[in-house]
């Protein structure tokens, strides 16, 4: 604080006034004394008081400045018989002249008066009483200065001059110089504080008794770090599935088929068939009947992965792509997991993403490799040297039909590759949980665009047209702090807000309040509106209002009515009269044409494959759900809450099919163990009944009919039993609900986008992977023991009151507020 230019005048007890000098001496003031020395101290004094010597901070108009030479080398005490035209009246006074200062304030009665030859109390060397001068200069200038200055100064660029005190400033760059850790609240005892440049400062005035604060105007600055590349390594890290060897090695599996069946087509026609059939259930058979499908479900179950993979990543990729105008709709449509595998999603093209849309595309298309490749061989007649025999033989339509699938394949996998490689991820690693995801979000400007938005069920509305731009940043052209996360480029730092005139209504202590603004109408929040948020954040129907649609009570009371009669009706009329044993009718025309094509073999294979193939896409979104929806029930499901390797740490949308069952039971999360597994073994649905219907020539009844291998037959009863009762197990209980959908980052990010968990230490920029895990696994400073987090109503950083995802206790605002009700 610099008081070099002011001199303390009589000041009225009812309305204090600051008239300035050009002194460049401090005076020193405190609670209980005023210190006053002149500029002709002696020797010895100097001797034995500190003097601050400090460049002006606060200058006078000119006509102000004119003093004598006599004033200016002794500062006195005078009555105030004029008051400057730009200051506030200061009421009237006695015209007496005061020469010294006692220690005692001055009365409120009387302005007494004292002798020069009074001696002065020196100031205590070595003591910096700087920060009684500012408490003592804030009381005594604070309503008149500051509404002078921001009356007479738009909001937007105030002049320097206008107030002459130092704040406190809250942003994280800030904090910092103060000595406040990242996840720590309130702010150190008043010490001096460096001066920032004019074009980084806007004042604000609060009430007294709350806190001090200064809002520094940083924007968000793109940063290309060239060195230190362990602190900020290249952003083009990809998930396993999608790097360059992972792909090479699926695309040479697709390869192989393709090679595969290229071979079959043709050896099969120039040597009048592949094999000699020997019967029903033999290993020939086999070969021929379920392992094509067999190697095909797990084609497709590779490519499965892959695109979960590719869903993950991609919205992050097209936020790091430069070549978008605005990408502010990427964290409202782009969804970050699969949830519907039965028809094609073509949200990648309305986003520009060609590739990623053909690809994904052409991994829809694939789903038909499953049951075409169950009806590719098949059985004829063959006339070989004078000798009638059957041989397996090739589907040449089917045959070439599958040759086309894998080249698309191929090509699919051999763009998406190109295109990953082309443009970057901007990732540093997999964000594989949700902590990955808070971590890019950690010092985000971009999340006062989703205020309001944790308690719509709905869709968000039309995103604001904005560009959100996921890489390296700086704070300010002139700073060297970098970080990695979403920024809207230009664009104010999160925590700073536009300065509010001097007579509108201030918030209370601890309530700086946000512009929130509605996306749904393009416009800001209207009051109501705000306690509209408040009362639905204690909603119990807010809370647990939505579901996907088909785990809805309705729909599960239909699945498992529809899974339980279909199941009775097959064992029935499979076991009925032995009606699977003996075979029936075709109903088609059952010979072979010198193509392989038997429509009757065809029909009994493609459809029951089909079915098969139906039932094991039907199940994939119920576990997509289950998985995704599993931190979440963990958060909300007690009110003890959960520590972060068994909540914010989960990644079972990520992980591989067998995997997500061993993680789950080691956690104990058996129905998401059960219910990964359910999806794995339903993949055995088509390969089985694509293979156990043939048709057969019964030579006691001179007829052909198709019949049942019995083995095949028994273990698809099986699987289909396990299936159908395994629907009873996806009843959603109570704390799986949530307020709204989780697929796309807007979503997830509306339950922390005033969190203070934001602002935690665990996640203030780690370094890696390991490094977050570390930090969230570990014990925090200060705390007891590990840290626990829940989901519930939360103290916000606005001061009002969310509905998301925080700590479960602070000192500084005790316990969340959650809601259980009756969860298992």
């Amino acid at each position: 604080m610099n008081l070099g230019e002011a001199n303390l005048r009589t000041v009225n007890t009812s309305r204090p006034a600051l008239v300035h000098s050009p002194s460049k001496q401090s005076v020193t003031a405190s609670d209980d004394f005023y210190s006053l020395s002149s500029g002709e101290s002696s020797q010895d004094e100097k001797s034995t008081a500190q003097r601050y010597d400090t460049p002006p901070l606060y200058t006078l108009p000119e006509p102000y400045r004119k003093k004598d030479a006599t004033d200016s080398k002794k500062p006195t005490v005078r009555a105030i018989t004029q008051t400057p035209p730009n200051l506030p009246q200061t009421g009237p006074s006695n015209g007496s002249e005061v020469h010294n200062i006692k220690r005692k304030p001055v009365s409120t009665e009387s302005s007494p008066t004292y002798s020069d030859n009074e001696v002065i109390s020196p100031p205590t060397p070595g003591v910096d009483d700087t920060p009684y001068i500012q408490f003592a200069i804030e009381q005594l200038t604070r309503d008149e200065e500051v509404n002078q200055a921001l009356s007479s100064h738009p909001p937007g660029g105030p002049n320097r001059g206008s107030y002459p005190v130092d704040r406190i400033m809250p942003d994280e760059q800030f904090r910092l110089q103060q000595g406040i850790q990242p996840g720590q609240r309130g702010r150190r005892p008043l010490e001096p504080i460096r001066r920032m440049s004019d074009s980084s400062r806007e004042y604000y005035s609060t009430r007294v008794d709350a806190p001090l604060l200064i809002l520094v105007q940083v924007n968000a600055v793109p940063a290309t770090p060239t060195q230190d590349l362990f602190r900020f390594p290249p952003l083009n890290s990809l998930p396993k599935p999608l790097r360059l060897p992972s792909l090479i090695a699926l695309i040479a599996c697709c390869l192989l088929m393709t090679t595969a069946i290229i071979f079959s087509n043709i050896w099969s026609l120039r040597h009048d068939g592949l094999w000699q059939y020997d019967g029903v259930g033999t290993s020939r058979y086999f070969v021929f009947q379920y392992l094509p499908q067999l190697l095909a479900i797990f084609v497709m179950i590779w490519v499965f992965v892959v695109q979960n993979a590719l869903y993950r990543v991609l919205p992050f990729s097209m936020m790091h792509s430069e070549r978008r105008a605005f990408t502010s709709g990427v964290m409202h449509t782009a969804a970050l997991f699969p949830s519907n595998y039965m028809i094609p999603n073509l949200w990648c093209f309305r986003h520009g993403e060609a590739v990623a849309g053909s690809s994904l595309i052409i991994f829809w298309l694939c789903l038909f490799t499953v049951p075409l490749q169950s009806c590719l061989f098949q059985t004829r007649y063959f006339a070989v040297d004078d000798e009638r025999v059957w041989k397996w033989t090739v589907c040449q339509p089917v045959g070439w039909t599958l040759l086309v699938l894998y080249i698309l394949l191929i090509v699919a996998l051999a763009l998406l590759a190109f295109k990953l490689r082309r443009d970057p991820s901007g990732l540093r690693w997999d964000p594989r949980s949700l902590a990955d995801i808070l971590v890019l979000f950690q010092r985000s400007n971009v999340l006062a665009d989703l205020y309001g938005s944790e308690v719509r069920a709905g869709s968000f509305g039309t995103p604001l047209q904005k560009k959100y731009t996921l890489r390296y940043w700086i704070a300010g052209e002139r700073s060297s702090d970098i970080f990695h996360g979403v920024q809207e480029s230009q664009a104010p730092l999160r925590g700073f807000r536009h300065p509010r005139r001097s007579n509108e209504k201030r918030p209370s202590a601890g309530e700086i309040q946000p512009n929130p603004y509605d996306l749904e109408s393009q416009r800001p929040l209207k009051a109501s509106t705000l306690d509209s948020l408040q009362k639905d954040v204690h909603s119990p129907r807010i809370r647990y209002q939505w579901l996907p649609w088909f785990l809805r009570d309705t729909y599960v009371v239909a699945w498992i009515v529809i899974a339980i009669v279909l199941m009775i009706a097959f064992v029935v009329v499979s076991f009925v009269n032995d009606a699977v044993r003996r075979g029936f009718v075709p109903l088609l025309p059952s010979p072979t044409t010198s193509q392989g094509f038997s429509p009757a073999d065809f029909l009994y294979s493609f459809i029951p494959s089909f079915i098969g193939m139906m039932l094991f896409l039907l199940w994939q979104p119920i576990d997509m759900y289950f998985r995704a929806l599993e931190p979440f029930a963990q958060l909300g499901g007690s009110t003890r809450g959960s520590p972060a390797d068994e909540s914010l740490l989960i990644d079972y949308t990520a992980c591989l099919p067998v995997e997500v069952t061993f993680k789950a039971l080691l956690a104990g999360h058996y129905k998401v163990a059960w219910i990964s597994l359910i999806s794995l073994v339903s993949a055995t649905l088509p390969v089985l009944s694509g293979g156990v219907f043939t048709a057969q020539y019964f030579i006691p009844t001179q007829e052909v009919r198709v019949a049942a291998a019995m083995s095949g037959y028994y273990a698809l009863v099986v699987f289909v039993v396990i299936y159908s009762l395994s629907f009873l197990v996806i009843w959603p209980t109570k704390k799986r609900r949530l307020p709204h959908d989780i697929r796309t980052l807007g979503q997830i990010m509306s339950f922390v986008y005033e969190s203070y968990l934001l602002e935690d230490a665990a996640f203030w920029q780690p370094r890696s992977k390991i490094d977050l895990v570390t930090r969230l696994l570990g014990r925090l400073t200060g705390d007891s023991g590990s840290s626990r987090y829940a989901f519930g109503v939360y103290m916000g950083r606005d001061g009002r009151e969310h509905l998301g995802i925080d700590r479960l206790h602070r000192p500084e605002s005790g316990e969340m507020f959650i809601t259980t009700g009756m969860m298992k």
